[in-house]
């Protein structure tokens, strides 16, 4: 799915200029300040200290990503890249100024400055909305140095940065979190397990762990906005693409250790899927956003407010986006404040047969808030996959160039090695094996 327009990933193309992205980054000042990371959980292995890795955005998710990269003795520099100083000195104090953190304040937009800046690195985790995040590939693509990064960017520019991306010899791994991320490569990985494949189930999303009005939902990443785009999504059922309502449900999923009731909509379902080989021939593909129960019908009825439009409107003389100004609003009440707790929740399921015999493969996530670590469970499984990868960028395990869907280089032992490293971060994929 191109740079989500549902969950996490809310465009930003409706703002009208970078500064005015930076006017509301300030006055989200508290919640980009919640990083606070308490002490290591361990550091990890990966060699003699060769590697470089230089991370871009020090908002929610950068700083998991820097801090997963420091505990890693095979890292020998780290690099976090923001406009914004105070963010900056935030974050390293807060990881304790270590002597491997260096923090450098830039412009992701001054192309030519942030190309400098890079040169020299092994490998780049970007942690940036979009337009942003297009602005550091760019910049990174000039510097010579691959890219990991959490979300995608726009489709309109794939092709230009496959083709520089070649050029350069690097790569340019979008989507690299926990959805897009973790949900496709999971997906891959049971149909590579298959003969053939029938169906491909998948559940996933960020709630609360104390739900509050007025949505019982809060923006763990993404920024100042609620990912909700109302309209129509693509899944495969019987064997041929529709179309559903993203707001209409699906049934309610259980996961275990949550007691309130729950609820899913559609989300589509993950076009990079097309790229594993056993895809073709699927019979039924959907993705589900899992949030608390009621959440659909209020989304509804805000869209029949009008609230969640794009399209301008005069009001008083001005120019207004509807769903700018909803979300203005509406954010004191929906960030997640510092004493707040969040868990995420991922199912994959994936049917087919095997040597003549029916096969369910199920995989379960329920993460948590970690206590210790002083870490969202989001910035875990986000940021904690992508910075894994971007390591393994570093140390010369991406064989391939140019724009890499995560589904065409993390598979097999790749994949076994990522499932391994985020088990030892606490993060826990259990899988099961149903036989018909």
């Amino acid at each position: 799915m191109k740079i989500k327009k549902d969950y996490f990933f809310c465009s930003l193309k409706l703002l009208r200029n970078i500064d005015e992205i930076r006017e509301i980054d300030d006055c989200l000042s508290r919640s980009h300040n919640q990083c606070p990371f308490k002490q290591s959980h361990g550091l990890i292995d990966s060699g003699d200290n060769i590697m470089k890795i230089a991370v871009i955005g020090a908002g929610l998710m950068g700083p998991a990503i820097t801090k997963d990269c420091l505990e890693d003795q095979g890292v020998e520099e780290v690099l976090l890249v923001d406009i914004d100083a105070e963010r900056l000195r935030h974050v390293a104090e807060e990881l304790g100024n270590p002597t491997k953190l260096k923090t450098i304040i830039q412009d992701v937009t001054d192309r030519e400055g942030l190309a400098q800046v890079l040169e020299g690195y092994d490998a780049v985790g970007v942690a940036l909305l979009e337009p942003l995040n297009t602005h550091a590939i760019w910049g990174a693509i000039d510097a010579g140095v691959g890219v990991v990064e959490l979300s995608e960017p726009s489709d309109e520019d794939v092709e230009a940065i496959d083709e520089a991306a070649k050029k350069a010899g690097v790569a340019i791994i979008p989507g690299c979190g926990v959805e897009p991320g973790l949900t496709d490569l999971l997906a891959a990985q049971g149909m590579d397990m298959l003969d053939s494949v029938e169906a491909v189930d998948i559940w996933c999303g960020g709630i609360p762990e104390d739900p509050k009005p007025p949505l019982d939902y809060k923006i763990v990443f993404g920024g100042p906005y609620l990912p909700l785009w109302p309209g129509k999504v693509k899944v495969i059922e019987n064997g041929e693409v529709r179309y559903r309502d993203r707001y209409s449900l699906g049934d309610p999923p259980r996961f275990d250790g949550i007691d309130r009731p729950l609820e899913c909509f559609y989300d589509g379902f993950p076009e990079t899927l097309h790229l594993v080989e056993k895809f073709e021939g699927v019979q039924r593909c959907t993705e589900m956003t899992v949030r608390y129960e009621g959440y659909c019908e209020k989304v509804n009825f805000l869209d029949e407010c009008g609230l969640l439009s794009r399209e301008p409107i005069e009001f008083r003389g001005r120019e207004i986006v509807p769903f700018a100004a909803f979300s203005k609003i509406i954010h004191p009440k929906v960030r997640l404040e510092e004493e707040e707790r969040d868990i995420t929740v991922l199912r994959v399921k994936v049917k087919g047969e095997k040597d003549g015999q029916e096969i369910l493969y199920t995989y379960d996530m329920v993460d948590r808030y970690d206590n210790e670590e002083r870490v969202t469970s989001m910035a875990k499984t986000t940021s904690y996959t992508a910075a894994i990868v971007a390591r393994m960028m570093a140390k010369g395990e991406i064989d391939l160039t140019g724009y890499v869907e995560p589904v065409r280089v993390i598979r097999g032992e790749k994949m076994d090695e990522l499932l391994a490293a985020l088990d030892a971060r606490s993060v826990k994929i259990t899988k099961t094996v149903t036989h018909a």
